[in-house]
């Protein structure tokens, strides 16, 4: 994204709305950054599947979209901590000396 400028949306804070007093580098500014937000949303949300889109905001800025998706999708330790023990689990053999239940426990 950085290749072509859209990176900008996601490095800056929108700047202020042009008004009639505003001078053309304040529009031209805002152009800029406008484009690259939507640009940012519009790849964003075409590399995460539709499914996965219904909880997270649909207009604003990139860079909120970007902080929502982040703290939707954040990795569990627990998840690791869960597939760690699931193999442990299937990879145990009981040995027919004593009960089951006290082996597996």
């Amino acid at each position: 994204m950085a290749v072509a400028d859209l990176d900008m949306a996601l490095l800056y804070d929108k700047p202020s709305d042009p008004t009639a007093e505003s001078t053309t580098e304040d529009k031209t500014a805002f152009a800029e950054w406008e484009r690259s937000n939507r640009l940012c949303m519009v790849i964003m949300k075409r590399t995460i599947a539709e499914d996965l889109l219904s909880g997270l905001p649909t207009d604003g800025a990139a860079k909120e979209f970007f902080a929502a998706v982040g703290q939707r999708f954040q990795i569990s330790n627990n998840a690791e901590a869960s597939s760690h023990c699931m193999m442990e689990l299937n990879g145990m053999r009981y040995s027919k000396t004593g009960g089951v239940r006290d082996y597996v426990l």
